[in-house]
């Protein structure tokens, strides 16, 4: 009791982001020709987790597209009253014939005038051929690679138009969810890769999708995303689509051809020795053909199907419906949409572009409106906790303060007592006092801490994350800011509230860290 340290407490009322980013859960959607799906996902230490699974068959013959869609809706909706869900909120994908998806490189800007180019447009105009007028796309980019040395930039740009966005939104809204997410197929595919071990996520991946509509594929190495479009004529598509007979030697020695002069593509212009092996998913209900006949056809590199939940946690409830499930890999795009869980606190800027692109034309203000609602929720958990902690406390003193104060008969009796207990009765008188002055202090000292309005006061970019109060000492203020001359406006405020301010040290970011740290030392009032 000699010291009264609280810093657990200013923990609690942290806003900046952590090594694991505050996310909120997702559902992963993924409307295919053929099928609907959707996965929950869990992760624990940084370790993912199986949770919901659902897959239903979508009839071919419909009388038109709004039937179609009426279907859709309602396949959904039975899907999300039987899964139960922890949330509503979802990730839905564009097909990559809705979006334009490019890795520009320009001269060498610094982060205001690239800021500026962006917000007015100015560096599309002079880099992008977009159809139509810029004003109708829903845009999304972000820097890949920085050289200054080469005076040259890498920039990951992606769009699609703003009307095929919402008509895909449409259907999730309609049975029930909320759409947060729009990713592009190609992108969704590739976030399995955020369910595998280090190691392996990190090596250069192939992936290809060949789904009759969906014929891609998508390679990562070194960061960089490499995507390529696999022809299919109409004719082909529906030979895929229907299989049986249509599905003939020149159908396959054409789709061939078309995948190794992508992948040819892709090794000439990323400098990759070789492939270790090509994954492929497919939505086809004949893919097992599908994938022995094109494992003949390509020879030369090793064409294997994906297995998408060969890094995922399985329950046991789970298992025997995964292992029932006679085409694993077609439920690679909605795993990988399900890893997609909402970052807050804006994380994810600072990892890999290609795994956190979202088309939501108004993606700022909803992703506003969750950060909201989650430091709204949060607030009143940490408040609670706080005043738990109190009401223990104060029994605490109150209890000690029954078991070791004197009562005034024992005072009377030690007061009547021979001369020799004279020092005996000082000593308790003086106990007596010091307790007394330390529950009021300690009373104080706990209303100053509930009281700390006096944060909001500080400059934005500002994280307090330790008070601490000292008997007969000054107490101890420690925050992060992302500006080192921000202790001037921190010291003024606090000057404010309390005597004595002063600023003790300033320790600059080390390794990955961007915040420095501020000690201050204050009086309270």
């Amino acid at each position: 009791m000699e010291k009264l340290k609280l810093s657990n407490f200013g923990s609690l009322f942290k806003g900046a982001p952590t090594s694991e980013p505050v996310q909120q859960d997702i559902v992963g959607i993924d409307i295919s020709h053929s099928y609907v799906r959707a996965i929950g996902l869990k992760k624990k230490e940084k370790k993912w987790s199986l949770y919901k699974l659902s897959t239903k068959i979508i009839d071919e013959d419909f009388s038109s597209e709004s039937a179609r869609n009426e279907e859709i809706v309602n396949l959904l909706r039975t899907i999300k009253l039987e899964q139960k869900f922890d949330t509503d909120n979802a990730a839905i994908s564009l097909p990559v014939n809705a979006a334009i998806v490019q890795v520009i490189q320009i001269p060498y800007l610094d982060d205001a005038e690239l800021k500026e180019a962006t917000d007015n447009g100015s560096l599309w105009e002079a880099s992008i051929e977009l159809p139509g007028d810029q004003s109708e796309y829903s845009i999304f980019w972000q820097t890949i690679r920085k050289n200054r040395e080469k005076n040259t930039l890498s920039i990951l740009f992606v769009a699609s138009k703003i009307s095929e966005i919402e008509k895909n939104c449409d259907l999730v809204r309609r049975a029930g969810f909320d759409p947060l997410i729009v990713d592009v197929r190609c992108f969704a595919l590739r976030n399995i890769l955020k369910t595998y071990d280090e190691s392996e996520g990190s090596k250069t991946q192939v992936l290809l999708e060949i789904s009759g509509t969906e014929n891609y594929v998508v390679c990562m190495h070194d960061d960089l995303p490499f995507i390529y479009d696999i022809y299919v004529s109409d004719g082909d598509t529906t030979a895929l689509l229907e299989g049986g007979k249509a599905l003939t030697d020149e159908l396959f020695d054409r789709l061939a051809s078309q995948i190794r002069t992508a992948l040819s593509a892709f090794i000439k212009q990323s400098g990759v020795p070789g492939l270790d092996k090509v994954q492929v998913t497919s939505s086809l209900s004949n893919s097992q053909l599908f994938f022995e006949r094109l494992k003949k056809e390509i020879i030369e590199y090793k064409v294997v199907p994906i297995e998408p939940f060969k890094y995922v946690r399985i329950p046991p409830q789970l298992k025997s419906r995964i292992e029932t499930e006679k085409n694993q890999s077609s439920l690679s795009v909605s795993l990988g949409l399900a890893t997609r869980q909402l970052d807050v606190f804006g994380y994810y800027k600072f990892v890999t572009a290609v795994s956190n692109i979202n088309l939501l034309p108004d993606r700022e203000d909803r992703i506003k409106k969750e950060k909201k609602k989650h430091s709204s929720s949060s607030l009143m958990t940490k408040l609670s906790i706080i005043s738990a902690t109190l009401f223990v406390l104060s029994a605490a003193i109150f209890g000690y303060m029954v078991v070791n104060i004197p009562s005034e008969s024992e005072i009377a009796t030690m007061t009547k007592s021979a001369n020799s207990a004279q020092g005996d009765l000082a000593k308790q008188n003086k106990q007596y006092k010091d307790l007394l002055r330390w529950t009021k202090d300690s009373g104080e000292v706990n209303y100053k801490m509930l009281n700390i309005g006096y944060a909001s006061g500080f400059p934005r970019g500002v994280y307090v994350t330790d008070v601490s109060h000292l008997r007969g000492e000054k107490s101890l203020l420690t925050v992060l800011a992302n500006d080192p001359g921000l202790s001037y406006d921190i010291i003024s405020s606090l000057g404010k509230r309390f005597d004595n301010v002063e600023l003790l040290n300033i320790k600059s970011p080390k390794g990955t860290d961007t915040l420095s740290t501020f000690e201050i030392a204050f009086d309270i009032k």
